[in-house]
């Protein structure tokens, strides 16, 4: 593993009544597998672990949309041309599931009392296999029945000769492979923070309150990213199902 990672914090205005803070973050991260001792490689799982390569490196088939004639699946075949064999090589052209970039960055602003921070993460240049899109595409009888399919196989799946689309015939069943391989890449809104600290109360010359501070904070706000299943956001190579980040919202009074 070789890297850098950077961190900047900038206080562009800081007055008495003001404050203004701009924080970035990024890491870049190169891994590469260097010595496997008696072998150059060796399968695992759905990815590969081979001399030269990214750990986390995905496995599979290319599959390359379906046949105009049939409508059978077709893959890349080892000559590099479509072949509709189910015995097609697999490659790993497709990327890992490790990010090789990730950062955020944050915004602080104080006016008087005031006091509101908001925190952005990202990543990108990772890829990861998306299960419940192979599940409500794959098309197939067995599924169909047993999930609820994608709106995409009623203009995208191949019904009669001639039709280029990308899903095969649902007589076909093209299996898992590259199909299911999607960008993880996301912008997240991690966290917004709003807080207003009281002043001292005093009641009859009497301190009441010496200090206090309401504050707001809100976790998950939103997130951007190409990717179709609940969260791109997971250090596992497969999307199963797993519970997204949850929004939530907490509001607070310190005395």
């Amino acid at each position: 593993n070789k890297g850098v990672e950077v961190t900047v914090a900038v206080d562009v205005v800081k007055t008495k009544k003001i404050d203004l803070t701009v924080g970035f973050n990024h890491a870049i991260n190169n891994n590469k597998i260097v010595d496997l001792g008696a072998v150059n490689e060796y399968p695992s799982g759905t990815g590969i672990i081979r001399k030269g390569l990214p750990f986390g490196s995905h496995y599979t088939q290319n599959y390359l949309g379906a046949d105009p004639a049939t409508g059978a699946p077709t893959f890349m075949g080892a000559d590099g041309k479509p072949t509709t064999s189910i015995s097609a090589p697999q490659f790993a052209d497709f990327g890992t599931y490790l990010p090789k970039h990730v950062g955020g960055f944050n915004l602080d602003f104080r006016y008087g009392n005031l006091n509101v921070s908001a925190l952005f993460s990202y990543q990108f240049d990772v890829y990861r296999y998306n299960n419940i899109e192979n599940w409500i595409t794959r098309g197939v009888g067995g599924y169909q029945a047993a999930v609820n399919g994608s709106k995409r196989l009623l203009t995208e799946q191949w019904q009669k000769p001639g039709d280029v689309k990308f899903y095969q015939n649902p007589a076909f069943d093209r299996g898992f492979n590259s199909s299911d391989i999607q960008d993880a890449k996301f912008l997240r809104f991690r966290n917004l923070n709003i807080a207003y600290n009281i002043p001292q109360i005093n009641m009859k010359g009497a301190k009441v309150i010496k200090s206090a501070r309401f504050y707001v904070q809100v976790q998950n706000i939103a997130v951007w990213s190409p990717w179709r299943g609940p969260d791109p956001e997971d250090s596992n190579n497969i999307s199963l199902n797993e519970f997204p980040n949850p929004r939530a919202m907490v509001l607070g009074l310190d005395i």
